[in-house]
């Protein structure tokens, strides 16, 4: 008999820039659960004090996950929606995901990990790309830097089919 998939949890992501064109990453720890020793955008699940509304809830995750994880302030009425992306059904933890691109507040602040990150850091997005990434990260990476360059795109969703990865703009 196989075990039914795990459901995904809500969770939001933040893939916060500067004006340098740098963008903000940390690397999670060899021994996390999700996505060990791996180069990710600050964010987290959806709790319910998120708010109310689908897009109020995971904007506001994403922000104040940023927040606890960076220290960074971000206006959640600056986020602009890249994607969405459903971890796979054969991994240990899921996630339903969204992403959203947000500038980096105009003050200097400097940044306070609260542990999730072993490294935290502004990378020019070039060497960004050269990390060690997941495809979901690598993915919403080319998406933010189409959308830097003034690119107007629908939001992707990113699924996985027998283990194939699909993207589409529905």
């Amino acid at each position: 008999m196989t075990a039914r998939p795990l459901r995904p949890r809500p969770a939001a992501s933040l893939v916060v820039t500067d004006a340098r064109g740098h963008v903000l990453m940390g690397r999670r720890p060899a021994q996390s659960r999700f996505a060990p020793d791996a180069w990710v955008f600050p964010g987290g699940r959806v709790d319910p004090v998120d708010g109310r509304s689908a897009h109020d809830r995971f904007a506001q995750a994403a922000v104040r996950e940023t927040r606890e994880e960076t220290g960074l302030r971000i206006a959640a009425e600056a986020l602009v929606p890249l994607g969405r992306a459903i971890t796979p059904n054969g991994s240990p933890i899921r996630f339903d995901a969204r992403f959203f691109l947000a500038p980096a507040p105009a003050h200097d602040t400097a940044l306070v990990t609260n542990g999730e990150f072993i490294e935290l850091a502004w990378l020019p997005l070039v060497q960004a790309r050269r990390l060690p990434l997941m495809d979901v990260t690598e993915l919403m990476l080319d998406e933010a830097v189409a959308r830097l360059a003034g690119e107007q795109r629908r939001p992707l969703l990113l699924t996985y089919r027998r283990g194939v990865a699909r993207v589409t703009r529905p």
